[in-house]
């Protein structure tokens, strides 16, 4: 375990201490909190790292396929037309 040391808002934190037992109960949950923060923070991180890798690779398939120069618009009715014929390609 590491430590840091944070500084809170003094009014606050008397706001809040009679819903706790104790000092300790308040730093447990504060603990709780900040981890549960950090998990979603670094979850949060790598669905944005796989995205970017995901993008990256859409790009260069679309240039190793020649679509590149695309429009938006162009890449969303290629996509269309191919769930299309999926679609018809399943019904079979």
């Amino acid at each position: 375990m590491c430590s840091y040391n944070i500084i809170l808002n003094d009014t606050l934190v008397e706001k809040v201490r009679p819903s706790f037992a104790d000092d300790q109960a308040l730093t447990l949950w504060l603990q709780q909190k900040i981890e549960e923060l950090l998990l979603d923070f670094y979850a949060r991180q790598e669905v944005r790292t796989r995205a970017q890798k995901a993008i990256l690779a859409m790009r260069q398939q679309s240039e190793n396929n020649g679509n590149s120069e695309l429009t938006l618009e162009e890449i969303n009715e290629e996509i269309r037309q191919a769930r299309q014929e999926r679609k018809k390609t399943i019904a079979q």
